[in-house]
């Protein structure tokens, strides 16, 4: 092979493998929303009401009479291992804010309501590991992104609630990396441009509600696909007198951040006045995700031949995934005045990352999610809020299953790889009504 045609294969590969592409869920979905949702494992669908409900379930948003407000914060270990070292994935930290606001029209509510998560260390994340190295593909970036769900509601009656909305969140895309370098006079030439732009993208929300009972409640709520692409073209005007020149196009399309087409039923049944358990499954249509891997092309104007280079990868040809849910809530009063609530909740959680038994090295682990909660109502603290006071707390155990990915030894012979580990995250969220 030529000098020439090996700078240019190299020089495809080398940006194929830096900016392999990753797939995520965002960290609200990783979590849920409010220490509420995340201390009965997001079994929320049927049995949320106010600014939560922007999140899990956008109908339940109008089953609130007052005006709520709420601040949160939530942190995470997270304790995953590749080969048994630490995989060096970053902690999960960020401030949640929700807002609902009903407004009575006759026998009709409509309200509006946001939900909205704010990381403390990115507001967007963008980190592109190769895809040949093993790496957590659902857990690198997905905590690292700002969220936010706007949405309005509609209560007919009593027995029905409607909402829909949007999540939204932002692209990474640019006009361009250009520069020149060679050398002109005997002088080394360098020069560069950088144009970066972060358009929004949206995926739709809605939900649905049903109140057959005042101690049943049914839930169903739907959000579509929603993607951070990293876009971005580089051109190298390339002058080596006597060697090579000419110019070198290189374009890259990747997604960086994904979450699937989601659909959730949920029931929640107050079996007693005190006590409410819920029940919900979740299906992600992961199948549907075909960009895991970017899209590299590279267009050589240096004299040599092809002028065009592709990197090919194989499609990553995730599974749709069923995640069950429950969770229940026990409530007691300690006094007139203070109101005490003790939640627990438990999830299975099915990986979509199939075998990984050629080029590229996604972990990923099926997960038992444990969670444990309790919340404090604080009735008539002061005579500026009429309306109960509430803080809650949770802690959710995620605890991966332990895999093992052995390569196909005609092409990847020792190549294989483990994973495994756990997630420990806290979460306290303050509520007020007005």
């Amino acid at each position: 092979m030529s000098p020439r045609r090996a700078f240019t294969s190299t020089l495809a590969f080398t940006v194929a493998f830096t900016f392999a592409s990753t797939a995520h869920a965002n960290a609200l979905d990783t979590f849920g929303y409010s220490a509420r949702a995340e201390s009965m494992a997001g079994a929320q669908a049927a049995d949320v009401r106010g600014y939560a409900a922007a999140h899990h379930n956008p109908a339940g948003v109008a089953l609130t009479d007052d005006i709520e407000a709420a601040i949160g914060y939530g942190g995470g270990v997270m304790g995953l291992t590749i080969n048994s070292s630490d995989a060096q994935v970053t902690s999960a930290r960020g401030t949640s804010i929700g807002l609902a606001i009903p407004i009575k029209l006759g026998s009709a509510t409509l309200a509006f309501g946001v939900a909205l998560y704010v990381p403390d260390q990115f507001v967007a994340r963008i980190q592109l590991v190769p895809a040949t190295e093993p790496h957590f593909v659902l857990l690198d970036n997905n905590l690292q992104h700002l969220v936010v769900t706007p949405v309005l509601a509609l209560k007919l009656g009593r027995r029905f609630s409607i909402g829909a909305g949007a999540t939204v969140l932002a692209d990474a895309a640019g006009n361009g990396v250009n520069f020149d370098v060679g050398i002109v006079g005997g002088d080394k030439v360098g020069k560069a441009d950088l144009d970066v732009a972060l358009p929004i993208r949206a995926a739709p929300v809605v939900g649905l509600t049903i109140l057959p009972a005042r101690w049943l409640r049914i839930g169903v709520a739907y959000r579509g696909e929603l993607d951070l692409g990293l876009k971005l073209d580089i051109l190298a005007n390339v002058n080596i007198a006597g060697v090579i020149t000419g110019d070198t196009f290189i374009t890259l399309r990747a997604v960086n951040f994904y979450t699937p087409h989601k659909v959730s039923l949920g029931v929640a049944a107050d079996l007693t006045r005190n006590i409410t358990l819920s029940a919900e499954v979740d299906y992600l249509a992961w199948s549907q995700f075909k960009t895991a891997i970017p899209d590299l092309r590279v267009l050589v104007a240096l004299g040599i031949s092809p002028p065009l280079v592709e990197a090919l990868f194989p499609t990553p040809r995730f599974n749709d995934v069923w995640t069950p849910r429950i969770g229940g809530e026990v409530r007691h009063d300690l006094s007139e005045k203070v109101g005490l609530s003790i939640r627990a909740g438990y999830a299975y959680e099915h990986t979509p990352v199939p075998n990984q038994t050629g080029l590229t090295s996604f972990a990923d682990n099926d997960r038992h999610i444990l969670a444990i909660g309790a919340g404090l109502e604080l009735r008539r603290l002061i005579s500026i809020l009429p309306r109960p006071l509430r803080f809650d707390v949770a802690l959710q155990l995620h605890e991966l299953i332990a895999r093992t990915t052995a390569k196909d030894p005609r092409y990847f012979e020792g190549q294989g790889f483990t994973s495994g580990g756990y997630l420990l995250h806290f979460a306290a969220t303050l509520e007020a009504r007005f």
